[in-house]
Formats: C-alpha cells, structure tokens, sequence
C-alpha cells in the first residue's frame, strides 16, 4: 500500500510572519521537558507546514459569540429572557474552564481589558444610538415648556444651541430625575450600604457603589416597553434620564474617586471647571459637531455607503476628541444623535441606517455582556463571600426601593414641568431602570485599579461583584416583568376608540382579500385552484375585535318612523370624542409620513422637511389640536431686519434721483466726466483710501505719532487734498446730479470734516494746551476714520448679493412649507375614511382639513403674487425633479424586469443622477411668463402654431382686487388663462356632468366649495366643452390679469381644426387626466399613482359612451377605466356610478346614462406594441360632429382609429417632454 504524504516543505521564513510562536510557560520540573518539546514543535513547523500553528483566538471567539447571539436570537424570539443574559452565562463558564480546567490566554486577555478601551469601544454606539432614535421636538418643547412659558413651538433650527444650554443648565422633567434624583440615589443608597458595614466600613467606597447603581442603560431600559403602545413622551422621559445620569454618574465617579485620593488641591476651582467642561462645553461642542456633519452630509449627493461611513466615524471621532479635551464624550455624542434624524441623511438612507445602528447596538451588548461573564468570573471568583446571597438580595431590593422614593418625593415637582407626571409614569420609570453598560464600566475601572492594600484591591472586587450581578437581576426580573406592569397599570391598554380604528383596518384588509380572491379566478392559470382550501387558508383571527356590544355603544341604528329611513342615535358623545382624538393622533402620523414621502420623491428639501415634521409631532400631544397652516407660518416668517438692512443699502447705493440736466459740451467738463467714469479712477480712489489707512492707524499709536508727527500732519493733508480733488471732479462731471448720490453727499462730508479737523489743529496750535484742547483734537482724529467707510462702496454690493441669496432661501423654504402642507393635506384626504370609524368623525375631520388646505392654498397664491418670480423658480425645480425621478423608477424598473442590464442601469443612474446634482445650478429667480408664453405653455396649444396663433387674437383682460370674473348659474362666455394673480372659485363643486338630484345623494351638502387658482390656472374649460351653467363664482382676491377666449372663438376653433387629434379632443384629454389624477389619489392614498400615470401617459385615451349606448370595457386590453364625465349603469348589476369614479374591474359592459358621458382608458402595456382592436367608438371626429348634428350617434372604430389615438398620446407626450427639454436647455 502506498501512503501519501500530505506535508509541504515551508516555503521559507517569509511565511514565519503568518504564524505566531507559542508560549507554553513551563511548570515545576517538566520545564525542560516542555521547553525541549516547544522546540521540536517550532523545528517541526519550520520544515513542514500543512496548518498554521496559532491564530488570533480573539477574532474566533468575538464572531463565534455573535454567531451564538444571532442563533440565540431565531430560537428564542417567542420566550421573554432576554438573550444578553444566556450571554453572560457563556463569558462565565469560559471564566470558569480558565479557572478550574484549562488556562486560556484569551480569557486572561479580556478579563484584564482596559476600562478607557472599554468605554471608547462600547459607550459611542450606545448613546448615539438611544440619541438618535429619540424624538427630539417632543424633548425639546418639553424643555422650553418650562424655560419660557410663551415660546414659539416652531422655532427655527437657530435656536438649537439655545435650546441645549437650557437643556444643560435649566429645570425639566428630565433634569430633575438625571441630576438631583441620580444623586439623592446615590447617597441613600451608599448610606444604606454604609449601614449595612459593608466594604469595611468605608464611606467612599460606599458612595462609588452608590453611583454604579444608580445609573442606567438607555437602551435597555426601553428596549422592553418601546413596542407596546407605551405613550411617547414616557419612552423618551425614561430614555433621556438614561442618558443624562450616564453622563453625571461617570462626572461624580471621577470627581469622588479623585477626592477620595486627596489629589485635588484647589477642590472648588476644579469642581467647576470640571463641571464647565463637561456640561456646558461638551454641549456646544455636539451642537458645532452636528452643523459640521449636516454640512458635510449635504454635499454628499445620495451616496448611502459614504453617509453611512460619515455618521459611524463622525460618533467614535468627536467622542475621543471631547474625552481628549476634558469634555463629556457621552453629552457631546448625545447631542449629536438628538440634531440628527432621518431628514439630515438623503432619502432612501433613513431605513438602512437605522438597522445599521440597531445592528450596531445589538453586537455592542453581545460583547459587553461576554466581556462582564468573563471579567465578574476571573476576578471575583476567590473573593466570594459566604453572605453573598444575602447582601445580593438586599442590593437589588434596595436599588428599586430607594429609586422608588427619590421618583415619589420629586413628583411634586415632576408633575409641574414639561409634560406632567403621575404615579403610574412614575412605576414604570422605577421598574424600567435597567443597569448595564455604564454601571459595569465604573466598576470595572475601579477593579483595574493598582492599590498598594490588599484591603482595598477586595474591595474593588467585591464592588464588581455586586454591581455585575445587580446589574444582571435587573436584567432577568425587571425586564421580564415591566410590560406585565405596563399593561396591569393601563398605560397602553387598547382603548375602544383604538381598537375601533384596528376594527376598521382590518375590515379594509378583509375587503383587499376578498377582492383578490375576486381577480385572481379570472386568472386562467389559477382557474382549477381549490378556492375552498384557499379561502380557509387565509382565516385569521386579528386582534382587537369588535364584539356587537361596543359597536352598539358607539352607535345605534334605527328606522325612522315617517319614512323609514336608518338614522344613527348618538348614545355616548365623549366616545366620539375620543374617537376624534384617536383620528386625530393618526392623521399626524400621516401627514408626518407624507412629508417624509415628499422628501424621499424631492418635492420637498431637507430643512422643510424637517419644519413640518416637528411641528406634527408637536401637536400629538395638543388634544383636540389639529396642524393649521396660521400657526405653522409662524416658522416661515422672513426676518424682517435682512429685509430691511437689504432695502437700506439698496437705496443707499442705486436709488438716486433723476438727472435733470444734460452732459455739458463744455471740452472741460466732457473730459472730466470721462475721466470720473472711467473704471481706472474708481480703482485709484480705493487704493487711496487703502494707503491714507495707514497714517489713521498710526495717529493712534502714541509713541510712534509723538515721533512722526510733523510726517503724519503732511500726509493728512496730503490725502485730504486728493479727496477735494476727486471730489470737485465729480461735481464738474456730473453737475448739479452731484448731490443725488449718497456716496457722493458721504465723501463731500469726510472733505469738509477734513477742513474741519486742520483749522481746528491750526487754531489751537498757538494756545497752550488743555484738557478742553487735548479732548477736541483727539475727536477730530477719531473721525477720520470715517474716510476707511469709503471702503464700503465696494463692499456693500456683495453684501446686498449676500442679503438676497439669504432672503431668496427664507422665501423658497417658506413656499417649500406651505407645499409640502398642501401636498399633505392631499395625500391624507383619502384615509379619513379608513381613519375616522365614525360618520360624524368623517364628517368633521373632513371639514378641518378641506378649511386648512383652502387656507394653505390661499397663502400659496398670496406668494405667488408678491414673490413671482422665486415661486416660479421652486416650481421650476420641483418640475425638473419630478421628471427625473419618474426617469428614475422607469429605469428600476426596466432593470428589475432584465430590459436593461444592472451595468448599463448604473451607468444610466449615473445620468440622472448628474442631472439632479444640476438642479442646484438653477437660478433663484426666474421671471415670470407673459401671456404668449402662457398660450404656448398650455397642453393642448403646444407645438401646434397654427392653434397658437389662431387663439392668439383672445383678449388681455385685467381686474381689481374683488372684482367678479364669472358668477354662479350664469353661461360660460369663454376661457380665462390667468397671466398674473390670484382668483377664489366659491359655490358648489364641480358635478362633472351628473345630475344635479343623483349628485346630492352622494354628496350631501356639508363643506362648501372653495378653491383658490393662480397663475397658470385656466377657468371654464369644461363648461364650455359641455354648455353648461357655471356651478361657482369666481372672484379676484388681487389684481388678476387673464387672457380671455370666447366661447363663439373657441367653438370656431374646434370647427376649424378637426384634424387628428382635433382641439377638442385634446381639450378633453387634458379634463380627463386632471380628473384621473384626483380620483386615483383619493381612491389609492397608499399606491404611487403619479408613477404609473406617468409610465402609461402614452397608452391612453378618451372615449364617448352616448346616453342608452353600451360599451365593453375590461376585455383583456385594459388596465383602468375612469369615468371622468357623465354617468354609466353597469348592464349586469344595473349598479349606478357617476363622475368621477374607477370602474370596477368585474364590471364588463356599461350603459351611457347622461347626456356626456367620457371614459379615459388605460390600455395594458402591451397593447401599445400592437394595433388597437378596433372594438370602441373613438372617432377623433365624433366631438365636432356629434355638436353639429346635435345626436350621439357612436361610430364604428376602425384600425385607422385605433392608430390615431396612438399618434395622439405619442404627440401629447412629445410636446410634453420637448417643452420639458427645452426649458431646460434654456435654463442652463
């Protein structure tokens, strides 16, 4: 038999450096032995090296723990102990086996770590984490609730700083637990400990351990009650307390430690710097670390890896260099992780770094408690005591106990501050209080500690001890235990009002279910599915059920008595109360995600965001208070003193009179006034200036003016001699306009003070000097240094510049917000239904915000009338930005369904992504469009000349303030295109073609119509399409100016230009997709239906469905039918649907029920890649026709037809984005 050797001969001593050499420590007499042995071992492993010898055990042990963690995590997610305890068990059995079995070098190396490490490792994570996830507006206001009483909830982001100085140094909720209640725990406790002749009978020591225990792990304290239903405002009461007795426990550790040595010798002075240091500085220090990240991070332009990166070393960075200066690293982190949120980062960033740091955090408590096992273990194991369980029993009983009292005596004082307080907040606040990283570090550091007694190195141990196992009771019991205490108190029971609005969630998911189950038997690949099975397959039990008792409590049904009509009977209104108020929280929290929505889609910029987000937050705990766009314009207000500091100097500099008189043809005074406006004379009159700077300065250097002073009197006059002359020249070039310029009247006044100041010196120059003299001379030389203000002539049009750019932010930030309240406002619209549980909650939820969004867009008009020009540019941007971002998702998608390969994507990504860093490029300002431009602007006129200019010939019309442009009842005269202002459409709301009786009982009357239109905005288009009587009135709210077509002028139009797509099928287009837009957003809050808007532009159409015509809609070519005018029967349910409506896709054949009836078709994607069937009526000529001939007769539709509505939508799209581009290329 063969045997084949599996050794390789080293490749040499370069591969020695792969390997570390074994030290195996010889005991008694086998030294040499087992030295002879390590040396036959290395020999061995020199010659032949199949596997290397020895390998960093620290890497294998610190990933094989997070290995167990994770597994630890999967098995046991259904149980309550928490994992970080079988954790802890894991580093003691490895403490153990290094004690009793086998030495293991790893174990000694961990179980001697040092404390600095230890800190620097763990702490950054963890507090930045716990800062990070809280909800700042709500810590915040609670802090100022207390500072001032009538502070402004919307403050701006300036007053941050402020705000954490109050933070530091003024009383809250917060403060009061984490500073006085910390150390009135701290002293029961060490006095308790000291009673119990503990340590020896030491005081300090006793007081050390006091401080240990009674600080708390931010994390862990929440980690049990933050996905209960816990209130908010008590999460970050508990967390905040966390994090600020972290802070003061590790400054008290220190500063008693060092006392307790004898090594301060100036106590006080030391004290309050100390205190200086690590309170007030390393606060202003976070506050500056924040501005510094939130800078750097909006250079960086959707680059989640480097955002990333930048928020993980920006945490361990400025906590070193704030521990390297004597300042609190946990304060200046925290700070850090309060300014910071979601917003600061760029949209899409939010999600993945919060897992990020969840991860983070998780692996830091992983290695924490491994590392407390090991260390409690190695260190404590001989030093153990026989009344160890005792002591240990009284130690935990007493830390609750004693943190029980100090919550109980500052009640009183709680219950006045911030949010209030109560005795239930005040349970959960004890039992929450978690030790652990913190507790664990100071009594590590005080174990590692070099003492010269034996006495005193036991008792460190015994410290470590009590505190390691203390801190792991808290762990096991009251972490287990806190929710059952929650839930015992009722501070997050589920209230009748919130499971009404679960029960009502749930009927909205059972509705989706049945309704798939409906689509998905028409699949033809599932048509043999065992529906049976299916449907039994998907029975849930949801939580919260209703049962019919409580429904009845809500509301009872009954008939009435005359007409037999169900009535609802109100039996209880504080239930519907608070059913308002629970629709109320929730309707916060929707718009508060729209906003985050707009942000992630870049409607809205990063400070908007973040302005409107806070002020929700803000009035989640205001009852009965909904957001109104009064109190959040608050926050945008403009600083009134950069207005008025730009308009000073703005007048200073360019507004001067009129010249009055004409260029002199004198040779002389024409060469002067060349000569004075000469750009060259402008540089020599500053270099002047800049020269005459030195001799001032010197005039007030006493002992160099005493040496120089006949030198300096030359030079004085010297340079007041050349101010006279560039003065007379001035006036002999500009003439009698010479005293119109304010810098001129400036510089004539510095010359004649000039004259002053000489005949002055002169005049006192024989008389013998005196106090009176002496006082006289040095005023007058003061005030030459009026002549270095010249200097500012050049100065102040860059800061006039400055002052703009600045105004132009505050102005778009304020458009910005009043956007994004309007976009929210919008986009919450259609989850009212889903929110409210109540009609009469529906009902009035619906007025609120149909009033604040009239409100809201009032404001937006009033902008666009007095800043036009700003508002057009953020339009502009906004346009652009919803372009790109709809080329955007049409790329994912197209990469997602393998059209474009990942590479090519990349590089197309890349594209886009370099056109939205350009966006910044754009200009603040851009002027306003005339009414031609308008006209050309306006979809159906676009690229079509001979429309524009046969629609050219309408009338330019202007109205007052209050001035009526059409009324109520009365026949559309025409179309008016609104060049500039703002208009209020008031009466009832468009009907859009259903009768006037059908409408009613739909829409019964409630909220009256209102609406605000502005620039851009066109009234009456339907009207005129269908001849009817204007359902509102319309009346100016500013000067308007309107661009006005007639009725007789555009019927004439429509008869002119038949040829496909005629004018009034385009018209009808334009209705019927403003109309989708509405419906599908109502009906579809939750879906992005711009996008798919937006990827089917070009597969729809406009069709006719005449009064007693059927139709087939849904056979196979369509993805949505909308119904945008009229109304239809569907032919097998005979189920009735009006304007505006999505019809339903088990509905396969309408009947037309009205006079006009429209329906834009969305044809599936496919079908654009073939022709039309050819199976609907729409003819491009039916409009006209049917108008003329006065009946509505559907013709057949032929391929040719079917064509045609391809080449219209591929126009509509065309102009569309070629009006798009070009705007573009004209902007840059």
């Amino acid at each position: 038999m063969t045997h084949l050797n599996l050794s390789f001969a080293a490749a040499g001593p370069a591969d020695m450096g792969y390997r570390a050499t074994r030290q195996v420590p010889g005991h008694g007499h086998g030294h040499r032995y087992h030295q002879q042995e390590e040396e036959e071992d290395e020999y061995y492993f020199d010659k032949w090296d199949i596997l290397p010898k020895d390998l960093p055990v620290i890497v294998l042990l610190v990933f094989a723990t997070f290995a167990a963690a994770a597994l630890l995590r999967t098995i046991l997610k259904e149980t309550k102990m928490p994992i970080l305890v079988f954790i802890f068990f894991v580093g003691v059995a490895l403490g153990l086996i290094d004690r009793f079995a086998s030495e293991l070098e790893i174990v000694k190396t961990i179980a001697s770590i040092d404390p600095v490490l230890f800190i620097h490792t763990f702490s950054p994570a963890i507090i930045f984490s716990a800062a990070f996830d809280m909800d700042f507006y709500i810590f915040r206001k609670s802090i100022w609730q207390l500072v001032h009483p009538t502070y402004n909830q919307f403050q701006t982001p300036v007053w941050d700083l402020h705000c954490f100085v109050g933070f530091i140094w003024k009383r809250d909720t917060v403060l009061l637990l984490a500073v006085p209640g910390f150390l009135v725990n701290s002293a029961l406790l060490a006095f308790l400990t000291f009673k119990l002749n503990k340590f020896d009978g030491s005081f300090d020591y006793c007081m050390l351990f006091g401080v240990i225990l009674s600080t708390t792990d931010p994390i862990l304290s929440v980690a049990s009650v933050k996905n209960i239903g816990l209130s908010k405002i008590l999460i970050n009461l508990i967390k905040g307390e966390s994090l600020l007795n972290d802070a003061i426990s590790i400054i008290i550790f220190e500063f008693h430690r060092d006392l307790s040595r004898r090594q301060h010798k100036e106590m006080i002075l030391e004290f309050l710097t100390k205190m200086f240091l690590k309170c007030f500085a390393s606060a202003v220090f976070g506050f500056l670390s924040s501005r510094v990240t939130l800078c750097w991070l909006k250079y960086i332009f959707n680059d989640g890896i480097v955002e990333v990166v930048l928020s993980f070393s920006t945490v361990y960075l400025i906590f070193y260099i704030a521990e390297q200066l004597g300042m609190s690293g946990i304060i200046a982190v925290c700070i850090l992780g309060l300014l910071l949120d979601s917003v600061s980062f760029s949209p899409g960033v939010d999600l993945f770094l919060y897992k990020f740091w969840a991860m983070l955090t998780f692996l830091a408590h992983v290695l924490l408690y491994l590392i407390m096992g090991i260390v409690i273990t190695h260190k404590t194991i001989l030093h153990v005591k026989s009344p160890l369980s005792f002591f240990i029993i009284t130690v935990y009983l007493s830390l609750n106990l004693v943190r029980a009292m100090v919550v109980l005596a500052l009640s009183p004082f709680l219950s006045h501050v911030g949010y209030g307080f109560n005795w239930r907040w005040g349970a959960v606040i004890v039992w929450s209080g978690i030790r652990g990283t913190f507790s664990f570090n100071m009594a590590l550091a005080l174990s590692q500690e070099k003492f010269q007694h034996e006495k005193d190195t036991s008792t460190s141990v015994q410290i470590l001890l009590h505190s390691g196992i203390a801190s792991l009771l808290t762990l096991i019991i009251n972490s287990t235990t806190v929710k059952k205490l929650v839930m015992a108190l009722g501070l997050c029971s589920f209230t009748l009002p919130k499971r009404m609005a679960l029960h009502n969630a749930v009927q909205r998911i059972r509705q989706i279910e049945a309704n798939t189950f409906s689509m998905l038997k028409l699949d033809r690949f599932l048509a043999d599915a065992n529906w049976e099975m299916a449907e039994e397959a998907i029975q849930m039990e949801y939580p919260f059920r209703l049962d019919s008792e409580e429904i009845s409590n809500l509301s009872k049904t009954l008939k009435c008595q005359e007409c037999d009509a169900d009535t609802t009977f109100e039996r209880n209104p504080q239930q519907i109360a608070d059913l308002m108020e629970e629709a109320r929280l929730r309707l916060l929290t929707a718009q508060m995600a729209s906003y985050r929505k707009q942000y992630s889609n870049g409607i809205l910029n990063q400070d908007a965001a973040q302005t409107l987000i806070g002020a929700a937050e803000s009035y989640v705990d205001i009852k009965g208070k909904f957001m109104n766009i009064h109190e959040v314009k608050t926050y945008w207000e403009s600083k009134g003193f950069l207005v008025t500091l730009k308009k000073w100097l703005t007048d200073w500099v360019y507004n001067v009179k009129e010249e009055k008189s004409k260029p002199s043809r004198n040779k002389i005074l024409k060469m002067c006034r060349e000569v004075v406006f000469m750009d060259e004379f402008e540089c020599m009159s500053t270099i002047v200036t800049f020269l005459n700077s030195v001799p001032i300065i010197l005039n007030f250097m006493g002992s160099v003016s005493s040496v120089f002073l006949p030198q300096l009197r030359m030079m004085n006059y010297y340079f007041l001699g050349l101010y006279t002359l560039e003065a007379i020249l001035k006036a002999l070039a500009m003439g009698r306009t010479y005293i119109y310029h304010h810098w001129n009247l400036f510089e004539l006044l510095i010359v004649v003070l000039g004259f002053i100041d000489i005949m002055i010196t002169s005049l006192f120059k024989s008389v013998s000097p005196s106090t009176q003299v002496i006082a006289a001379i040095e005023v007058f030389q003061a005030i030459r240094l009026l002549r270095l203000l010249r200097l500012l002539k050049h100065v102040i049009p860059k800061a006039i510049y400055l002052l703009d750019t600045q105004i132009n932010k505050q102005l778009t930030f304020r458009y910005d917000i009043a956007k994004g309240y309007v976009q929210g406002e919008e986009d919450i619209k259609g989850v009212i239904g889903q929110i409210a549980g109540h009609e009469r909650v529906y009902s009035e939820i619906s007025k609120i915000l149909e009033t604040n969004k009239q409100e809201a867009m009032k404001e937006l008009g009033l902008m666009q009338r007095e800043y036009p020009e700003i508002v057009i540019a953020v339009k502009t941007k906004q346009a652009v930005q919803t372009v790109l971002n709809a080329a955007y998702e049409t790329l994912k998608f197209m990469i997602s369904g393998g059209i474009v390969d990942r590479n090519e994507g990349t590089e197309l990504h890349k594209v886009i992504l370099k056109k939205k860093k350009q966006l910044a490029m754009l200009p603040p300002r851009i002027a306003p469009a005339t009414a031609e431009e308008l006209l050309r602007n306006v979809i159906w006129l676009q690229n079509e000349k001979n429309h524009i200019e046969y629609i050219q010939k309408a009338q330019i019309l202007y109205y007052d303030y209050g001035g009526v442009i059409c009324e109520e009842h009365e026949q559309p005269g025409g179309i008016y295109l609104i060049v500039s202002g703002m208009t209020k459409l008031h009466g009832s709301a468009p009907r859009y073609g259903v009768d006037k009786e059908h409408y009613l009982q739909t829409h019964p009357a409630g909220i009256p119509y209102t609406d605000y239109l502005a620039t851009g905005a066109i009234i009456g288009e339907l009207n005129c399409l269908t001849n009817q009587e204007m359902e509102y009135t319309v009346t100016c709210e500013t000067a308007v100016q309107t661009c006005f077509i007639s009725i007789d002028d555009l019927l004439e139009a429509f008869d002119t230009f038949l040829d496909e797509p005629s004018l009034e099928y385009k018209i009808w287009m334009k209705i019927a997709l403003d109309v989708a837009v509405k419906t599908f957003k109502e009906n579809y809050p939750d879906k992005n239906w711009a996008e798919k808007l937006c990827m089917q532009f070009s597969n729809m159409y406009v069709t006719d469905v005449p009064n007693h015509t059927k139709c087939d809609i849904y056979n196979g070519t369509m993805d949505d039918v909308i119904l945008v005018h009229g109304t239809v029967q569907d032919c097998q349910t005979l189920q009735r649907y009006a304007a505006p409506h999505i019809l339903p896709k088990l509905c396969h054949q309408v009947q037309g029920t009205a006079p006009i009836t429209k329906l834009l078709v969305i044809k599936t994607a496919d079908t654009i890649l073939r022709k039309n069937s050819g199976m609907y009526s729409v003819s491009q000529q039916y409009h006209a026709t049917a108008r003329r001939m006065g009946h509505a007769t559907l013709t057949a539709a032929s391929e040719t037809e079917g064509e045609s509505q391809s080449t219209l939508n591929t126009n509509l799209e065309h102009m569309y984005v070629s009006s798009t581009n070009s705007r573009w290329e004209q902007m840059h």
